[in-house]
């Protein structure tokens, strides 16, 4: 079979999810003559005013719509890839994913609803709560129409078909595998660090997010060969466990060394192309390499660092996540 044909059979399996989401700042751009200074000849605290803009409400009434964000990415990243700034789902998988994607468009929308009813509100309390910094707030706060446009929450669902000049589609589709293994190290690793490392015993529990990270493999083994001997690895040694009680003993570190296997992208591929067992570990004394970057739901809502420079802020910023997360 040609590349080209192993691409289309590929791509024919699947679709893409795009996600959309768009959430206010909560700040506008600070200018110089926002820089009064307070009683006693005090700056702004960097609660209000950090670089280059001032905040213009808590940011905690914004928290539910990242936390939806968040939900969405991490149902998407459940059970596809990520692939041309979204992500490659299964199209079995395609219409209950769409389900649960509408359920937080949903949620997103009533929460976007809440919060415009509250706006004012939330205003007249961050004014309340700095006085001394109470005209410059007032002097930026939009009007809740205006602001409720910078709410949105959507997603796409396509397919992907080749062009006449595919070369670059292939070359995306040829890595699908070479990202998956290494989406999949990343939630290993969080995972053992999490569950299992310093621990000689767990409750059945623990199996769970093993289990999603078997069904993400198992739904997208067709984007790479290499896949299937993995959930087999991982298929045999899950149906050796006892069906109740603790895992503890030599059944846990069974258990663990399925798990160490996926947090490693080299002792998966090796596993794929079928070169060794797996070797044994010492389960209590075992480092985790450092992931890359950190799961969706370790993710929070953190301010940038201050940078010594001048930087330039647009007359309105607007926190944005389009397709990639």
């Amino acid at each position: 079979m040609t590349d080209h044909a192993v691409v289309d059979k590929v791509l024919d399996q699947m679709s893409v999810i795009a996600l959309d989401c768009s959430i206010w700042s909560g700040a506008r751009r600070l200018k110089p003559e926002d820089l009064v200074l307070g009683k006693g000849g005090q700056l702004p605290s960097d609660e209000v005013v950090s670089l280059g803009s001032k905040k213009l409400c808590k940011r905690e009434v914004l928290k539910p719509f990242h936390r939806l964000r968040d939900q969405a990415c991490r149902l998407c990243g459940r059970e596809g890839v990520r692939f041309l700034g979204g992500y490659a789902v299964p199209d079995h998988y395609v219409s209950g994913l769409s389900l649960k994607l509408d359920q937080v468009q949903q949620d997103f929308n009533q929460e976007k609803q809440v919060f415009l009813t509250g706006y004012d509100q939330h205003i007249q309390e961050w004014v309340s709560a700095h006085p001394d910094f109470a005209e410059a707030i007032r002097s930026a706060v939009p009007d809740a129409q205006h602001v409720g446009q910078r709410f949105h929450f959507g997603y796409t669902t396509y397919k992907v078909v080749a062009s006449p000049q595919p070369e670059k589609l292939n070359q995306q589709v040829n890595q699908l595998g070479g990202t998956l293994r290494e989406e999949i190290s990343r939630d290993a690793q969080a995972l053992f660090e999490q569950t299992f490392k310093g621990k000689n015993k767990v409750t059945p529990k623990a199996l769970n997010p093993i289990l999603r990270l078997r069904d993400k493999l198992h739904g997208l083994s067709f984007v790479d060969p290499g896949i299937s001997p993995i959930v087999q690895r991982l298929d045999a040694g899950l149906s050796q466990l006892p069906n109740n009680g603790a895992l503890e003993g030599e059944v846990l570190t069974q258990l663990m060394e399925r798990v160490l296997l996926l947090c490693s992208v080299e002792q998966m591929e090796r596993c794929a192309e079928g070169l060794t067992a797996l070797e044994p570990v010492k389960v209590q004394e075992q480092e985790m390499p450092q992931a890359q970057s950190p799961t969706l739901n370790e993710i929070e809502i953190q301010e940038e660092p201050l940078k010594e420079q001048r930087v330039v802020i647009p007359e309105e910023t607007v926190s944005t996540a389009t397709f990639y997360f």
